[in-house]
C-alpha cells in the first residue's frame, strides 16, 4: 500500500500571506499549472491511484480533479493499447486490478471508446474511487481568517481600534477648536462650552446665577466639577450634533462578532476520524498499535460507507497544511515508532524519527506501508519515501505581469487557442 499526503495549489492567500483556513481561496494561474504539472509528474513515477480523498474547499478539490483527470487519461490509454494488442494477435496484457463501484460524482464521457464512460468512485474497469471528505477541511482560524500571518488580534479587535483612533482624532478637534475659542473670545465673540455631547456656543452675554459679569467657561470631556455659568442645558443639548452610528456600521458590529479559533482536539479529531474511516480499512493487516481515539466504537461509521477494498491500493490524500500535519501524526500513531523507518535519500535531506513534516504547495509526502513479515516478522513498517517532494515544479516559471499571481480565470484558454485550428 502507498499513500500520498498532498497540498493543494498555490492560492491568492498563500501570496498575500493571510490566514485562510475555511475561507474559499482560490487558486491562482500558477497554482493551477502546478497542479497540472503535478498530475502529470504522478501518472509517470507512482502505480496507478486506486483511491482519491481530498477537501471539500475548491483549491483541494481541483487540485484533487488534476490528478483524477490525469489518472484516467492514463488509465484509458492503457486500456486502447491493450485491445491493439489483443487485435493484431498477441496475447491480452493483464487488466490492471482496480476498485469495484463506490459512491457517484460527476462524470466525463470519452471519445471512440465504447463502454469506457468515466465516472468517480464507478468506473468500471477503469475505476478510481473519488471521495470529497469533509473531515480533510483547513483548520477554521476563526475571527483571524482574512488576517495577515502576524495578526495577533482579531479583525474585530482592529475594527475596534480603528474607532477609537476616530474617536482621538475628534478630540484632536475639538481641542483646535478650543484654540480658536480663545482668539474669539477675546474678540468678544461666542464662548464654546463642552457639555459632553461636542463643542457648542453660548452667548456672551449670557447671566450669570451670581449675577456678575461673564466669565469665560472652558470645560473639555473627562474634567470633573460644574458649569460656573447659568447655561440652558436643555438648549444646549438640543443644538449640539449627536454622534449616532450609521446602519451600516451597526451591520459591521454584528457581522464582527468575535468567532474562537478551532482548537486542537478539534482538528485532532478530524483527523482521527478519517484515519479510522478511510485509511485503516486498506492497511495490509491490523495495525500493531491502536490507540483509543482510532477505534471504530460500533455503529460509528453511520452513512459513510468504508472505502472499496482493493489489493495494494494507491490512496491521494488532498488536503492543507495544517490538518496534513495532524493526519500525519494519527497515522503515524498506528505505528510503533522503530516501524517507521526512511529510505536514503530522505535521511540524507535530514529527516530524523519524530520530526514534523512540512509541506509547500503541490508538495506531497509519500509513504508506503508493508505488510507484516516483509521487514518485521510481527508488525507492519511503515516506509518514508519522500517528504514534500516537489520533483515536478523543477523549471516552472511564473507568468509575468502579474498574471501568474491572479486569480485563475476559468476561460483562459492556450495561446494557439486565440488563432483558431490550421486549415488542411
Amino acid at each position: 500500500m502507498k499513500i500520498l499526503f498532498i497540498r493543494h495549489g498555490e492560492t491568492t492567500d498563500n501570496l498575500r500571506h493571510v490566514y485562510a483556513g475555511v475561507t474559499d481561496s482560490a487558486l491562482t494561474s500558477h497554482g493551477v499549472l502546478q497542479t497540472a504539472r503535478l498530475a502529470t509528474h504522478l501518472g509517470t513515477s507512482i502505480p496507478p491511484v486506486t483511491h482519491i480523498f481530498c477537501s471539500p474547499l475548491s483549491r483541494a478539490t481541483k487540485t484533487a480533479d488534476a490528478i483524477y483527470d490525469e489518472q484516467k487519461r492514463l488509465k484509458i490509454a492503457r486500456r486502447r493499447a491493450e485491445e491493439q494488442t489483443t487485435t493484431s494477435g498477441v496475447p491480452e496484457a493483464a487488466a490492471p486490478d482496480v476498485p469495484e463501484a463506490g459512491s457517484g460524482g460527476s462524470a466525463a464521457a470519452t471519445d471512440n471508446m465504447p463502454d469506457a464512460s468515466i465516472e468517480r468512485g464507478q468506473d468500471g474497469d477503469y475505476g478510481i474511487f473519488f471521495s470529497v471528505d469533509q473531515d480533510l477541511i483547513e483548520q477554521d482560524f476563526g475571527s483571524y481568517e482574512g488576517g495577515t500571518l502576524l495578526t495577533v488580534k482579531p479583525k474585530k479587535n482592529v475594527k475596534k481600534r480603528k474607532r477609537s483612533d476616530s474617536v482621538s482624532s475628534a478630540s484632536a478637534v475639538a481641542e483646535a477648536n478650543t484654540g480658536d475659542s480663545k482668539k474669539r473670545r477675546a474678540d468678544g465673540e461666542d464662548t464654546p462650552v463642552c457639555t459632553g455631547a461636542g463643542p457648542t456656543s453660548v452667548p456672551a452675554s449670557a447671566s450669570l446665577a451670581t449675577g456678575a459679569a461673564p466669565k469665560d467657561v472652558e470645560m473639555t470631556a473627562g474634567e470633573e466639577g460644574p458649569l460656573t455659568g447659568s447655561v440652558d442645558l436643555q438648549a444646549v443639548a438640543e443644538d449640539a450634533p449627536k454622534a449616532t452610528e450609521s446602519p451600516e456600521e451597526e451591520e459591521e458590529e454584528e457581522e464582527e462578532e468575535f468567532r474562537e479559533m478551532e482548537t486542537p482536539a478539534s482538528i485532532k479529531a478530524r483527523a482521527d476520524s478519517f484515519i479510522r474511516r478511510c485509511i485503516i480499512p486498506l492497511l495490509p493487516g491490523p495495525p500493531t498499535l491502536l490507540p483509543p481515539s482510532l477505534r471504530t466504537p460500533a455503529g460509528s461509521m453511520g452513512d459513510k460507507a468504508p472505502p472499496p477494498q482493493v489489493e495494494s491500493p494507491v490512496v491521494a490524500i488532498v488536503s492543507h497544511g495544517m490538518l496534513l500535519s495532524w493526519l500525519w501524526k494519527s497515522f503515524a500513531s498506528l505505528f510503533p515508532p522503530t516501524s517507521i523507518l526512511a529510505t536514503t535519500p530522505v535521511v540524507q535531506k535530514g529527516w530524523y524519527q519524530g520530526k514534523h513534516p512540512g509541506w509547500g504547495n503541490t508538495g506531497y509526502l509519500v509513504v508506503q506501508v508493508l505488510p507484516k513479515g516483509v521487514v518485521k516478522e510481527d508488525e507492519m513498517t511503515a516506509v518514508i519515501e519522500g517528504v514534500n517532494e516537489k520533483p515536478h515544479l523543477i523549471g516552472l516559471r511564473r507568468t509575468g505581469g502579474g498574471v501568474g499571481s491572479e486569480k485563475f480565470d476559468e476561460r483562459q484558454t492556450k495561446l494557439e487557442g486565440f488563432f483558431g485550428k490550421k486549415e488542411a
